[in-house]
């Protein structure tokens, strides 16, 4: 078997391709690494905007009344005045709000 200059030419290509990526692996890792890890520094505007599992106020999310296919029109208007009314209204425990000037007065005054 005879090697011919193409041949050998193939040959150092490829080994010159296998050595540059045995070499450059440990950089480009390391970079795609910091790349990744780096969305969790707390660096950006969305950061503060993006609330963490757990965290969030489950009283805010709205109530949804269910619309049936079958409904008539009266239903249906009915259903989304209800839905308005329960998302739109204060939480149960919630204080009522009151003047300032009130606040001052006693509860059992005439």
């Amino acid at each position: 078997m005879t090697l011919d200059r193409a041949m050998l030419f193939r040959i150092a290509a490829t080994v010159a391709l296998l050595v540059m990526i045995v070499v450059a692996a440990r950089p480009c890792a390391n970079a795609t690494s910091k790349f990744v890890t780096d969305f969790d520094d707390k660096k950006g505007s969305a950061s503060v905007q993006m609330p963490k599992p757990g965290t969030v106020d489950q009283s805010a999310t709205p109530v949804y009344e269910q619309l049936k296919p079958n409904m008539t029109d009266e239903e249906v208007r009915a259903a989304i005045e209800r839905a308005k009314a329960r998302n739109h209204a204060p939480p149960a425990d919630a204080a009522p709000a009151s003047d300032a000037g009130d606040a001052a007065l006693p509860v059992d005054a005439p």
